[in-house]
């Protein structure tokens, strides 16, 4: 069997919990760090059929939690060249896709900038509906979101480039 994505419980657990913490997680946007977005995405895939593992998990022991779950490039490095062990096919968990024509609910937004406060991939996000008006929206942690236009930020609130994280395989 291959690991499978739920679309609809990606959504539901975004919705419940974009504006507060799932107290079973650590909350990044406190302490030192002040930065939560792949630890929320990561937490909306694992509850939506994405599973745990030493290679991609959190753990409340400080310094215990995998950089995939937590980092942005470490996450979009797992999740595109590691196939999990239920995948029967040998691929990866998901692709990286280009072009917002072929994305969808519960797929993962991340953000590139080249600017003084950034300088690089720095931001997680999961894409929350796909609007007739305003396109992609997305939520997210560290500035909480829900349902925010992908335009309000790329291309021109900052943002220089975007990729996407999609599941090879959904339900």
């Amino acid at each position: 069997m291959n690991t499978v994505l739920n679309r609809k419980g990606a959504i539901e657990y975004t919705e419940k919990w974009y504006d507060s913490h799932n107290p079973d997680y650590v909350n990044y946007d406190e302490g030192e760090y002040q930065v939560d977005c792949t630890n929320f995405v990561s937490q909306c895939w694992n509850y939506a059929g994405i599973p745990r593992n030493p290679n991609w998990n959190v753990s409340f022991v400080p310094g215990a939690t995998t950089k995939s779950w937590t980092i942005v490039d470490d996450f979009a490095e797992y999740m595109t060249n590691t196939s999990s062990a239920d995948t029967e096919d040998g691929l990866s968990i998901a692709v990286m896709k280009w072009d917002s024509n072929e994305v969808t609910i519960g797929d993962i937004i991340q953000f590139y900038s080249e600017s003084e406060e950034h300088d690089g991939w720095y931001h997680s996000v999961i894409i929350s509906k796909i609007d007739p008006v305003y396109g992609i929206c997305y939520a997210a942690h560290t500035k909480h979101h829900l349902q925010r236009p992908l335009s309000d930020v790329y291309p021109n609130g900052g943002v220089t480039e975007v990729r996407f994280i999609c599941p090879r395989y959904d339900e």
